[in-house]
C-alpha cells in the first residue's frame, strides 16, 4: 500500500465519517475476543487439570514480550507518521509499527484454540484476518506489519502446541 491508497481511504472516511465509528469498535470488539478467550482458555485447561496450562500460560506471554522488544528495537514508523494522514483508530505514539502485536495476539490465541476446540480456532483465526484488515485501512500498521504478525503468531502458537505436547 502507498500513500495514494491511504489518502484514498481517508477521503472515503472524511466524506462518510459516520463509518468510523463502526470501524472503531468492529476493532474494539475483535481486540477484546482474543483477550476474552484466552483466559476462558486457560481456565478450561486449569479446571481439566490438562497438563498443558502452564505451558499455555507462560510461553504466549514470553513470546508477547520477546514480539514488544523486537517491536522497540526495530521501531517502525506507522501509515500516518510517513504518509502525514490521521488514523482513524485514535492512537498516541508513534513507531513500533512492525509487526503488529494486535494481529499477532490474535492469531497466537486461535491457534491455541485450534488445538483445544476448533471451531472457536477458526472463527478467532476469521476474527484476525479481520482485525489485520481494519488495521491496515485505519492507518495504524501497513500490510507487512500485520501480515508478519499473523505468521509469527500462528508460529509461536505452533510452538507453544508443539512444547506442550513433550
Amino acid at each position: 500500500m502507498n500513500e495514494h491508497f491511504y489518502k484514498k481511504i481517508m477521503r472515503l472516511f472524511e466524506t462518510h465519517p459516520f463509518y468510523i465509528y463502526p470501524l472503531n469498535l468492529i476493532n474494539r470488539i475483535l481486540t477484546l475476543a482474543g483477550f476474552i478467550l484466552y483466559p476462558v482458555l486457560l481456565v478450561i485447561l486449569a479446571i481439566q487439570l490438562d497438563k498443558r496450562f502452564f505451558a499455555f500460560l507462560f510461553l504466549p506471554a514470553f513470546f508477547f514480550l520477546a514480539l514488544s522488544r523486537i517491536r522497540k528495537l526495530i521501531n517502525s514508523p506507522r501509515p500516518y507518521e510517513v504518509y502525514d494522514i490521521l488514523p482513524l483508530i485514535p492512537r498516541d505514539g508513534q513507531g513500533q509499527s512492525f509487526p503488529s502485536r494486535h494481529v499477532f495476539s490474535i492469531f497466537l490465541i486461535g491457534t491455541l484454540w485450534c488445538g483445544i476446540w476448533l471451531p472457536v480456532g477458526v472463527i478467532l483465526l476469521l476474527c484476525g484476518v479481520m482485525l489485520a484488515e481494519i488495521r491496515v485501512v485505519a492507518g495504524v500498521h501497513f500490510p507487512k506489519d500485520v501480515a508478519a504478525g499473523a505468521a509469527v503468531g500462528i508460529l509461536c502458537g505452533m510452538l507453544t502446541l508443539w512444547i506442550s505436547a513433550l
